[in-house]
């Protein structure tokens, strides 16, 4: 990447590496929002319920991935940045490797705990049955949804986020086709819709390795020899990203637990709903992050620090402008978007009632995202943790805990606002630091 052309055409290059990386993760939603379309309406809203109790789990490996994926692409981004190719390939093929032996340890381990999880959330023999169903056979298709994450993240960093979007589409349209036959058609049920996302993710990472063969790229696969070192940076710069994705594990859980408790299958279907388009604008600002790390961490390892601030500025309007359409939208469509899920009219009650509260997550919450995301390109993993920890586990899991025993399902729906206006004001203060610090250098 040339520094120069960065600094001069500083938006062009924000769209250049992001809209790729949106247009992808956006397809991710939409691949997302079709299995929940045909469960809803082949299977029915327990299944929907099921499916988003073993949420924590795919968040679990979520964090694998972009904990080692941005770990390493900042690292390889600053050895790009300073012309040092080969080691940048070597870590590179390293993050690969570890990720890979990573997720398959946990995936034994997750697959062990299935009935403890189900006893906790007070699952009934329905639930637990679509839960079992589901989640044995997604348990071997996360690792190689980490894979095509990380491997994704690499292939922005070489210089190629068109190929990003092009797995996506081919992902989307493979993922509906087959949801059609196996879900609707030959009526599997919940362990359809698994079994389509696992051949969806294994097609995806069969292309992504392909792409890496090829030995004229800046970033391909090498004989390395391994270094501890190159892990534990990579583990530091990427804890954020663990810790946030962690956060969405445990307060999902917490969701999951105080909505059983207070409100019972309906509200976890509300939530559920609900939180395909929330999951939908955070698909946003992550594709605009990961576009804006990638430069970021080549500025800073080219020394040019003021221009990594305005970039971050730049991704911060643009993702504002973007929640303020979601807000309007889902103000307005609310009812009409859960009915597409074929739900009950007292949980599209829910749903539309939710987004009258949700509106504020949605012009907040990108700002939160885009500054955590532009810390750990900076290498300043410790602000993006703080900033990560606040709105994924201090605050929101206080609220989660508080708010739905004094306002019920009220309380459900306020507990993310509150927590991303109140974060918001501490990662602002956290940007003035940095640059108090960067103009006294």
């Amino acid at each position: 990447m040339n520094i120069r052309e960065i600094k001069e055409n500083k938006l062009k290059t924000i769209l250049r590496f992001s809209v790729p990386s949106v247009i992808a993760m956006l397809l991710e939603t939409v691949i997302t929002i079709t299995d929940g379309f045909f469960t809803g309406n082949y299977v029915g809203e327990d299944a929907l319920a099921a499916i988003n109790l073993g949420l924590p789990i795919l968040y679990f490996f979520l964090g694998i991935g972009l904990c080692t994926g941005v770990g390493g692409s900042v690292i390889c981004g600053r050895l790009l940045g300073a012309n040092e190719k080969r080691k940048a390939s070597e870590v590179f093929s390293q993050t690969v490797v570890t990720a890979a032996v990573v997720c398959i340890l946990t995936s034994f381990a997750v697959l062990m705990m299935f009935s403890p999880i189900l006893k906790v959330l007070r699952a009934d023999e329905n639930l637990s049955g679509y839960f079992t169903q589901y989640y044995k056979v997604m348990i071997c298709g996360y690792p190689l949804m980490v894979m095509g994450t990380i491997l994704g993240m690499f292939i922005r960093m070489d210089g190629k986020p068109q190929v990003c979007m092009l797995v996506s589409v081919v992902s989307c349209i493979l993922n509906a086709v087959l949801d059609y036959i196996l879900v609707g058609r030959l009526a599997l049920g919940v362990k359809g819709s698994a079994i389509a996302s696992l051949a969806v993710q294994a097609v995806a990472v069969a292309v992504q390795v392909v792409y890496f063969i090829g030995p004229s790229l800046c970033i391909r696969f090498r004989r390395y020899r391994f270094d501890r070192a190159v892990n534990r940076e990579t583990f530091f710069n990427g804890s954020s990203e663990f810790i946030g994705e962690m956060a969405s594990a445990i307060s999902m859980f917490a969701f999951n637990y105080v909505l059983m408790k207070y409100v019972g299958t309906e509200g976890v279907a509300a939530f559920t709903i609900l939180g395909f388009s929330v999951y939908g604008y955070s698909m946003i600002a992550i594709g605009f992050g990961q576009g804006m790390t990638t430069l970021v961490s080549v500025c800073w390892g080219a020394k040019e620090h003021e221009t990594a601030m305005k970039l971050r500025k730049i991704t911060n309007r643009i993702l504002f402008g973007t929640g303020v359409l979601f807000a309007v939208f889902f103000l307005a469509l609310g009812r009409r978007y859960a009915g597409m899920f074929g739900c009950s009219s007292s949980v599209a009650e829910m749903v539309s009632d939710g987004f009258r509260f949700y509106a504020v997550t949605f012009l907040i919450m990108g700002y939160d995202v885009i500054n955590s995301m532009y810390f750990t390109g900076c290498g300043d993993a410790l602000s993006s943790a703080v900033i990560s920890s606040l709105r994924g586990i201090v605050l929101l899991l206080a609220f989660v805990l508080i708010f739905p025993a004094i306002w019920g399902m009220t309380g459900v729906w306020l507990a993310a606002p509150a927590t991303e206006a109140l974060t918001a004001v501490v990662s602002a203060f956290l940007i003035m630091n940095q640059k108090k610090k960067t103009e006294s250098r």
